[in-house]
């Protein structure tokens, strides 16, 4: 005979049939949270799938066949533009500064001599106080024979209404010729064959711009953790920019490979003029005005040093994640912050308070922390599968906890810190809040 109670305690409540209700002993608040954290690790399980379908998806152009770029056409083929702003701030950054500009000039004679037409460089100073300005003239003067022109444009004052940034892109679009414009930045270094294969690839898949993903120099392995956990979000929506019936889009500002014709059809910057994220925005705009898009792994083809620390990238992405992430709102980034915390730990707690219950429970918990664990699991998989498609080691990814946590922590930094200045402070301008939501408004429609 069943009964409700045994030498030194009691049984768990039975049903009907006399099996032990599990569920029944829960509480409201234990199977809400349960519940909760079960639908945490099906959202990692679903996002590691989606991860799978962009390491399938976007190809790493170092390992196609190279398509030659056209020879037909008079001009100049590409125009690349790098803007600078007091680069030469150490001599480190002089030694990036320098390391990166001989590698564009390598870059541009082997396309050059490709494809029988000429290249040219355009650094764009915006008012820097340092050395940046000789060391760009320098170039300039070492470098002016033909196939490859190399010059250097100057300006002393900042318009009311644009970036700075956004600025310096449109003077040199205006001040440059070439079919091809590759807006970069100054301390991007270029494999000799990156600018072929980048042109070849884009006119053999009819594109009007190209993205590539670069390839960043090795880190610590805190600083690494927290990369990843930033490319896993970052890099979600690739698998559907090759789409041509896509709506998706991404830009990187070290390098977008466009067009000058999409780009004059949209305007040049003038659209992104006061967009914090004006990489992200311009893909965005050219995809909207029909421009067919591309972006592929710039794996051995497109590096830089991004960041040498975890905290780098927390100050480094302070404004992006304020004006793009947040729209300049502190409360939209904190609400995010706060998510972003849950859906971090979530597998976690699924997995280690599920099975500290299923020891002296039974199956629920136990699910749950199967759950946890699969999710955990194929999440590490996939970022490190994703680390390794990029050219980067995978060790670092067992950190991947940690650095999600270090980049909720930039999130809620920069909404302080936001907030506090009132706006963004980028290259010692502050632009305010109420200023860049007013350009948000019209692509927000």
């Amino acid at each position: 005979m069943l009964s409700g109670r045994v030498p030194g305690g009691n049984v768990p409540p039975l049903d009907r049939d006399g099996r032990v209700a599990i569920v029944g002993t829960m509480t409201a608040g234990a199977l809400t949270l349960a519940l909760l954290l079960a639908a945490i690790c099906v959202l990692w399980i679903a996002a590691s799938g989606l991860g799978l379908r962009v390491l399938r998806a976007v190809p790493v152009l170092s390992r196609l066949p190279i398509a030659p770029p056209g020879r037909d056409g008079d001009g100049p083929l590409l125009a690349i533009l790098v803007p600078a702003c007091d680069e030469a701030r150490d001599a480190a950054a002089v030694a990036d500064l320098r390391a990166a500009h001989a590698s564009r000039l390598v870059a541009a004679s082997t396309l050059a001599a490709a494809s029988g037409r000429p290249v040219e460089i355009l650094y764009i100073d915006d008012r820097s106080t340092d050395a940046t300005g000789a060391i760009l003239d320098e170039f300039a003067a070492a470098a002016a024979a033909a196939p490859v022109a190399v010059r250097s444009l100057h300006l002393r004052e900042l318009p009311e209404g644009w970036l700075g940034k956004t600025h310096a892109l449109q003077r040199g679009l205006d001040a440059s010729r070439g079919e091809w414009v590759l807006l970069s930045d100054a301390d991007v270094r270029l494999a000799p064959e990156a600018l072929v294969r980048a042109l070849g690839h884009g006119e053999a898949q009819g594109l009007d711009h190209l993205t590539l993903m670069p390839q960043l120099d090795r880190g610590g392995w805190l600083r690494d953790a927290t990369l990843a956990a930033f490319g896993r979000l970052f890099c979600l929506e690739l698998a559907a920019v090759n789409d041509p019936r896509s709506r998706a889009s991404v830009g990187v500002g070290a390098f977008n490979l466009a067009r000058r014709a999409a780009l004059e059809r949209i305007g040049g910057l003038r659209p992104v003029r006061l967009e914090v994220a004006d990489d992200m925005l311009l893909a965005r705009t050219l995809r909207r005005s029909g421009a067919r898009q591309g972006v592929a792994s710039g794996r051995d083809l497109v590096t830089l040093a991004w960041y040498r620390t975890a905290l780098g990238i927390v100050r480094g992405l302070d404004k992006g994640l304020f004006a793009y992430g947040g729209r300049c709102e502190p409360w939209r980034l904190f609400a995010v912050a706060l998510l972003f915390v849950a859906l971090e730990l979530g597998p976690w707690v699924a997995l280690v308070w599920g099975a500290a219950r299923a020891a002296s429970t039974a199956w629920p918990w136990l699910a749950l922390a199967l759950l946890g664990g699969a999710a955990l699991l194929s999440g590490h998989l996939v970022v490190a599968l994703g680390e390794r498609w990029m050219g980067r080691r995978s060790g670092p990814v067992l950190l991947l906890a940690a650095g999600g946590l270090i980049m909720c922590w930039g999130m809620l930094r920069a909404g302080w810190m936001g907030w506090r200045r009132g706006g963004v402070l980028w290259r010692g301008t502050l632009y305010p809040s109420a200023l860049l939501r007013a350009a948000m408004a019209p692509r927000e429609r």
